[in-house]
């Protein structure tokens, strides 16, 4: 155990030896949850997470890309684009795009001598999902809307960031009718870091989701763990890696175990 902690020690040491810090100020990006702060960013994913149940095993894999543009100090826009392949026990295999969706971002950083204050918030809406199929997560026919806020604090190395998200499926009409039932959730999520070295940061993540119908939406729900690591690299943008594992027991929890490679290219735009 000694040596694994001494290769450990080496390994961080050498690598902050490599790499310098791009930019020390604003807050980092998390790796699971939805940021509140505002960037100028390209984002590249590459994700899996599977289920394993009753003899039924599910399996979602996904690559995307997003990009946030920064058009002032506390504002953003932001759009993402993926592929998603998705396979359950004894069913063939379902390649989708994901939905186009944009939204609206506001950020505000806050001096509190050494430390930072965040607070924001945004609008992201969602079109329909084209050529999928009805699944329990959701319908392919309705729109997505999802409002969110949150807030962070930054203090030396420790850095801590959260988001309240409310989502919710709807119509051109932006109601139901009587025979349709739109399937909503709110979410929680809380991202605690800490840097280990000037280019180097560890997360602790856990996000928390609950349908507002808890018996027709339960396969919506979870509640998972989500440890990562993050490295800046003084030109070539910064690469993540996180894992996922399940709080609730399977019966419960719509994600079991999960992994997400991310880069990250952030552009100064002040």
């Amino acid at each position: 155990m000694k040596q694994t902690y001494l290769v450990l020690i080496l390994f961080f040491t050498f690598v902050s030896n490599i790499y310098s810090q791009y930019n020390n100020k604003g807050f980092a990006h998390p790796l699971q949850i939805e940021p509140v702060a505002v960037y100028s960013k390209v984002r590249g994913n590459l994700g899996y997470w599977d289920k394993d149940f009753n003899q039924v095993k599910e399996i979602n894999k996904n690559v995307s890309i997003e990009g946030e543009y920064k058009f002032n100090e506390s504002f953003s826009v932001i759009s993402s684009l993926g592929r998603t392949e998705y396979s359950q026990t004894d069913t063939a295999k379902e390649v989708t795009w994901d939905r186009y969706n944009v939204g609206l971002k506001y950020g505000k950083i806050f001096e509190m001598g050494s430390s930072q204050f965040l607070i924001g918030g945004g609008l992201r809406i969602y079109d329909k999902k084209r050529n999928s199929v009805f699944r329990e997560y959701e319908n392919p026919d309705y729109y997505l809307i999802r409002p969110n806020f949150g807030f962070g604090y930054k203090y030396g190395i420790f850095q801590i960031m959260t988001e309240f998200r409310y989502q919710s499926e709807t119509n051109k009409h932006g109601r139901e009718s009587k025979l349709e039932e739109f399937k909503r959730y709110y979410q929680v999520g809380i991202a605690p870091s800490f840097a280990i070295a000037d280019s180097v940061r560890i997360f602790t993540e856990l996000e928390y989701r609950e349908p507002i119908d808890k018996i027709a939406d339960k396969n919506l729900r979870y509640f998972n763990f989500f440890p990562g690591i993050s490295m800046n690299t003084e030109s070539l943008g910064t690469f993540s890696f996180s894992l996922s594992f399940g709080v609730l027991p399977k019966a419960d929890n719509a994600i079991d175990r999960g992994i997400r490679f991310s880069y990250f290219y952030f552009f100064d735009t002040n």
